[in-house]
C-alpha cells in the first residue's frame, strides 16, 4: 500500500464497522482493491471518508475504482484531491500522470512523472514513463535516454527493454530494435504460449518440424507472415487465430496450419522446436535495406474474387475504407477516426465508398447525404475481404489489419497515422519499405484529423 496521509492513517477512531480501526479499514479496501472485488473497496472508501474526509488513501483508492469502471474525468478529480492532502506520496502522482497520458493529457502527465522523480530519483517508472512520453511526442533520443536510465537501474526489467526496442526499432535502428524487442516475450503484457518443445536457436532445420506461433493482432500476423517464405529445410506448422486460417492456408512454404484454439485441445501436436512470428525478423537480421518487401506474398481466393468482379460496377472508382480498429487496442481511442470525416470524399464525382469496417464501429451512424456501401455482412473471415479488395480501386483505411492486407496482396492503399504512429511506421515517411503500393498520410499535431483528410481529397482530386 502506498504511503498513507499522516492526517488520517494515525488516527484510532472507529469506522462504522465496530470492529475495525480507521487504519484497518483502508488496509481492507485496499484488499478489496487488489482482488479486484470494487464495490466492496468503493462502500468501505466511502464510510472512511464520512469519518476521515481527509484520508488520502481512500481517495486515491475512489480514483483507482473510477478509472476501472470506465469513469477517467473522475478518477483523475479524485487522484488530485489525494494528492492535495498528500503531495509527497509517489504512487499518487504516478498513477495521476498514467490516468492523464491515457487520456492524451502528455503535458501534465508529464509533470507528475518529474514530480516522482523529485521525490524518489530512482524511480525505476518515472523514468520508463517519461520516455514514453518523449517518444509520444516524437522526441526519440530522449526517449531512449530515459529507457536507459530505467534500464540501468534495473537491468533485467522487461518493461523498459521494450520501450527502449520500440523506439528504436521507430528510428529504423533495427539490429539492436529487434535484440532489445525480445524482451516483449517477458513483459505481463504480451501474451506468450507457454510451449513444451525448446525454442529455435536459428541453426540449419535440417528436416526438423519448426511450430511458428502467431502473436499480438491480425496486422502482426499478416505483416510478418512474409517471412514464412525464407524459411527452409524443414516442416513448418503456423498456429493462427481461425480468421486468418483460409488467407494463410495456401502459403507454399507451410506444411500445417493449426488455429491456437486446436493447439489448445490438442496438446500432442508434434514438432520440434518452436519460433514466435514476431521475432523472425531478428533471426533473419532485418535492416531498412533488406527488409523482404516483394509483394504479393498473400493471395487471395480466385474463385471468391470472380463472384465479386461480377458485383461490382466497373464505371466507378471504388474506395474500400476502414475508420477503426480493434477498440481492445491500448493505443485504438488515437489511430481510430469517426466516419464522419469520410464524407467529403463520398462526394466527389464517379467515387463510391464501400465500407469494410467491422466491430462495434461498424454499427457508427452514416451521416446524411453520404453514399456508403456497407459490405460488413459478408465479411467473415480475412479471405472474404482479400477477396472484395482485389475487386477495389484503392483502400484508404486508419492502422489495421485491412491496411496490411491490402498491402500484402499488392493492392494500392493509404493509411492514415496518428501523430505517435506505430513503430513500423518509422519517422515523417509518406512510403514504407515494408509495403511498396502504401502511402502513409500523418496527423501533423496530435489529433488532427482534418488536416490528414484534406491531404487525402486533395490528392483524390488531382
Amino acid at each position: 500500500m502506498a504511503k498513507k496521509s499522516s492526517k488520517s492513517t494515525d488516527k484510532t477512531s472507529k469506522t462504522s464497522s465496530p470492529t475495525l480501526t480507521l487504519q484497518q479499514a483502508v488496509q481492507l479496501a485496499n484488499q478489496y482493491y487488489k482482488a479486484n472485488q470494487l464495490v466492496e473497496a468503493e462502500t468501505l472508501c466511502r464510510k472512511i471518508l464520512q469519518t476521515d474526509s481527509q484520508n488520502s488513501v481512500a481517495l486515491y483508492l475512489l480514483g483507482l475504482i473510477a478509472d476501472k469502471m470506465g469513469q477517467p474525468e473522475e478518477a483523475i478529480n479524485l487522484l488530485k484531491q489525494a494528492i492535495f492532502i498528500n503531495p509527497t506520496v509517489t504512487a499518487f502522482q504516478g498513477n495521476l500522470g498514467n490516468l492523464l497520458k491515457k487520456q492524451g493529457n502528455l503535458a501534465e502527465a508529464f509533470q507528475c512523472y518529474q514530480q516522482v522523480l523529485c521525490l524518489d530519483p530512482h524511480s525505476i517508472e518515472a523514468y520508463n514513463n517519461l520516455g514514453n512520453i518523449f517518444k509520444a511526442q516524437g522526441q526519440l533520443e530522449l526517449a531512449i535516454t530515459y529507457f536507459q536510465r530505467a534500464i540501468a537501474l534495473k537491468p533485467d526489467w522487461p518493461t523498459a527493454h521494450l520501450g527502449y526496442s520500440l523506439t528504436l526499432l521507430k528510428k529504423g535502428e533495427f539490429i539492436l530494435g529487434w535484440q532489445e524487442y525480445e524482451w516483449r516475450l517477458k513483459n505481463n503484457e504480451v501474451s506468450t504460449p507457454q510451449l513444451k518443445q525448446p525454442r529455435w536457436d536459428g541453426t540449419p532445420l535440417a528436416d526438423r518440424t519448426l511450430l511458428i506461433h502467431w502473436e499480438q493482432g491480425f496486422g502482426d500476423t499478416i505483416q510478418f507472415s512474409r517471412y514464412l517464405t525464407l524459411l527452409t529445410g524443414g516442416k513448418l506448422i503456423l498456429v493462427i487465430p481461425s480468421v486468418l486460417a483460409s488467407l494463410l492456408k495456401n502459403l507454399p512454404q507451410v506444411n500445417t496450419i493449426i488455429t491456437h484454439d486446436q493447439l489448445d485441445k490438442e496438446p500432442d501436436i508434434s514438432y520440434d522446436i518452436w519460433i514466435p512470428l514476431l521475432s523472425l525478423p531478428q533471426h533473419f537480421a532485418t535492416t531498412l535495406d533488406n527488409i523482404p518487401a516483394a509483394v504479393p506474398y498473400l493471395y487471395p481466393d480466385l474463385f471468391k474474387v470472380e463472384q465479386w468482379h461480377q458485383r461490382f460496377a466497373q464505371n466507378h472508382f471504388k474506395i474500400g475504407i476502414v475508420w477503426a480498429g480493434n477498440p481492445n487496442h491500448q493505443d485504438d481511442r488515437n489511430r481510430s477516426c469517426s466516419l464522419t470525416y469520410f464524407a467529403k470524399l463520398a462526394k466527389l464525382p464517379h467515387v463510391t465508398l464501400f465500407s469494410l469496417q467491422t466491430g462495434a464501429a461498424a454499427n457508427q451512424p452514416v451521416p446524411q447525404e453520404m453514399n456508403l456501401v456497407s459490405l460488413t455482412p459478408f465479411l467473415k473471415d480475412f479471405s472474404d475481404t482479400a477477396a472484395i479488395i482485389a475487386n477495389l480501386d484503392l483502400i484508404i483505411s486508419v492502422d489495421t489489419a485491412v491496411a496490411h492486407l491490402a498491402g500484402a496482396i499488392s493492392q494500392p492503399v493509404w493509411v492514415l497515422l496518428h501523430f505517435n504512429s506505430d513503430w513500423r511506421w518509422l519517422v515523417a515517411r509518406e512510403d514504407t519499405p515494408w509495403y511498396p503500393t502504401m502511402r502513409l498520410f500523418r496527423q501533423p499535431t496530435p489529433g488532427d484529423w482534418d488536416s490528414v483528410f484534406s491531404q487525402v481529397l486533395a490528392e483524390l482530386t488531382l
